[in-house]
């Protein structure tokens, strides 16, 4: 018989309090507490049928536009003071919740999330500016196109006694409308966006703790940002 492997040390997570801890950054738009509380119906509603997936908080609910991941602090600090002029340049908008859909397929779901509809345009150019202002910074920017969401959850990489990973996909689709084959979400709520937050992410056991590290205001009517 051979001689049994030693088994390899666990490796701890950083500890993110740690002084010489990167920060795990993302820029997101923050969503107000009536948007918040279509995300926590939708969960709960789709929660109890057991399917493979870990669901978001509803209360860190927020609409992502570069995710940044491990950053020295001291790079943070160019994100405050370069962005505020970049994002005021943008007016603030006003989006809309819309469907509910998966990435990258209702084939293949890996994220389940809620659509938004409005001006894309803005969005689309609010997106744009910022990834160039993080180009010039020499952060990374994913690039591809931009499907503007709001994460549900992430499906799991095995699936439940009661639902399967392979069986995920006909659950989905029996959502769907059978004329449009649409997942069609929850009565539309409106909601304004008036700023842009650089969010550090604290990983642990557990859900995620977010913790703004900074508020950058789009241009409002009286020409100002917020």
């Amino acid at each position: 018989m051979s001689p049994r492997k030693p088994r390899p040390p666990k490796v701890r997570p950083p500890d993110p309090d740690r002084v010489d801890a990167q920060w795990r950054l993302f820029l997101a738009a923050p969503l107000p507490p009536d948007v918040r509380a279509v995300v926590r119906g939708i969960i709960n509603e789709l929660a109890p049928k057991d399917w493979p997936v870990r669901w978001v908080d509803p209360e860190t609910a927020h609409l992502t536009l570069h995710f940044l991941g491990d950053t020295p602090p001291e790079r943070a600090e160019l994100l405050r003071l370069a962005l505020p002029a970049v994002v005021a340049r943008h007016a603030a908008f006003t989006l809309r919740t819309g469907d509910l859909g998966a990435f990258p397929s209702v084939k293949r779901p890996r994220v389940l999330w809620l659509g938004l509809y409005g001006p894309a345009h803005r969005l689309a150019a609010l997106h744009e500016a910022v990834g160039e202002a993080l180009r010039d910074l020499d952060f990374p920017v994913e690039e591809g196109p931009f499907h503007p969401h709001i994460t549900l959850g992430r499906v799991r990489n095995q699936g439940t006694e009661r639902v399967p990973l392979r069986a995920m996909p006909e659950e989905l689709r029996a959502l769907a409308d059978p004329a449009t084959g649409v997942m069609t979400g929850p009565p539309a709520v409106t909601f304004p966006v008036r700023e842009v937050v650089l969010v550090r992410s604290y990983l642990g056991s557990g859900a995620p703790r977010y913790e703004t590290v900074a508020r950058f205001p789009l241009l409002t009517q009286s020409g100002q940002g917020r």
